[in-house]
């Protein structure tokens, strides 16, 4: 039936153009977005699960973040170490070129440790204290700079919120199920220096002090040929606060270590060579102690580096799922996308014919 009033080959040609032209949005919005699920509407289900996998993989990337600072506080922990070791086995050395050299004189036999004696400030044993000194001043220095975004693995100061031996870092180092996961170093595994630790009162040398790090108040040396054993002392000591009387720890620039042996040798009349190799032992024992603090702290490292690798591998698999779910194939949408531009043209063309219909028909009357 042909009508001059109701164009039905123009309504279905127009309608044909409407379906057409809608796909065509479609298909070039998902070339231009480069997803074929963008919004709910577009698939519920895949939607909804993108959307939380995005949010994991934010985290995720959130954790990476976590964990290249953490590798930063422990690196440079570890490289602090490495400074201290190097200084200390320096002092070590120096301690047994000491032990051959003749014996220095002494002015006052009770002459404390934190000031040189004048007659010993005359010898070849004062040059080489002041040797070590300058070793001790570089081991300190490196574990007061051993720091990293506010975090230092190796130094504890005074009035910290929390003591020494309380005290815990925690490193985010991955997220799973909604859960942040951490790893936990307890500062006492890496710290060499705490200024608190005279905060704890002792009765007696030796004392354990839970407080007491490799390099804080003295070390107890055993002086043959004597029964009063010799301390040395490398960065700070136990004192009574003058005002308070609370018991606390007084860091000291100056220790003269070797004065401190020498000077037990003419007090107590220990046996010089036997006092020096166990002062060569004690040193020897700080820096074992040391390497086994370094060791951990590779561990750590070693730990922070496969955490690095897991959580970097679950993003590439999390971000590879969410691509299969919603992202358009590009090479799928492009043929469409030409296919339904030809159909449009097509469309176009008929619904121009369909239009021209009617007036055809009126020619037939004329």
């Amino acid at each position: 039936m042909t009508s001059i009033r109701t164009n039905m080959s123009a309504m279905s040609s127009l309608s044909t153009l409407r379906s057409v032209g809608g796909r065509l949005n479609d298909e070039s919005e998902k070339m231009s977005s480069g997803l074929r699920v963008k919004t709910p509407a577009d698939n519920a289900a895949y939607w909804s699960i993108s959307t939380s996998m995005r949010s994991d993989v934010k985290a995720k990337n959130a954790v990476s973040d976590s964990v290249g600072l953490a590798q930063g506080v422990v690196d440079t922990a570890y490289t602090g170490m490495e400074n201290v070791l190097d200084s200390f086995i320096e002092i070590r050395n120096l301690v047994i070129t000491a032990s051959d050299m003749p014996q220095p004189g002494m002015k006052d036999a009770v002459k404390p440790t934190f000031s040189p004696d004048p007659e010993y400030a005359k010898s070849d044993v004062h040059k080489i204290d002041q040797r070590i000194q300058q070793f001790q001043d570089q081991a300190k220095a490196a574990m007061l700079s051993a720091s990293f975004s506010g975090v230092n693995l190796l130094y504890h100061g005074k009035n910290e919120a929390d003591k020494a031996s309380q005290q815990v870092f925690s490193f985010t180092t991955g997220y799973s199920d909604g859960k942040v996961q951490t790893l936990d170093i307890n500062a006492m595994d890496t710290l060499l220096l705490n200024d608190d630790f005279g905060s704890y009162p002792t009765t007696f040398p030796g004392e354990f002090n839970p407080e007491k790090t490799l390099f804080d108040g003295s070390d107890i040396i055993d002086a043959p040929g004597s029964i009063t054993p010799a301390s040395i002392y490398w960065y700070n000591i136990p004192v009574s606060n003058p005002v308070t009387g609370n018991p606390e720890a007084y860091p000291v620039d100056q220790t003269y270590i070797l004065q401190s042996i020498e000077n037990h040798v003419v007090r107590f009349g220990s046996d010089r060579q036997g006092l020096y190799s166990n002062v060569v032992a004690s040193i020897d024992q700080k820096i074992q102690q040391l390497t086994s603090k370094m060791a951990y702290v590779g561990t750590v490292q070693k730990s922070l580096e496969m955490y690095d690798e897991i959580n970097d591998k679950m993003i590439d698999t999390a971000t590879s799922g969410i691509g299969r779910l919603v992202d358009a194939d590009m090479e799928t949408t492009s043929s469409k996308l030409r296919a339904l531009q030809t159909q449009q043209q097509l469309a176009v063309q008929a619904l121009g014919i369909a239009n021209a219909a009617p007036g055809n028909l009126v020619q037939l009357f004329q």
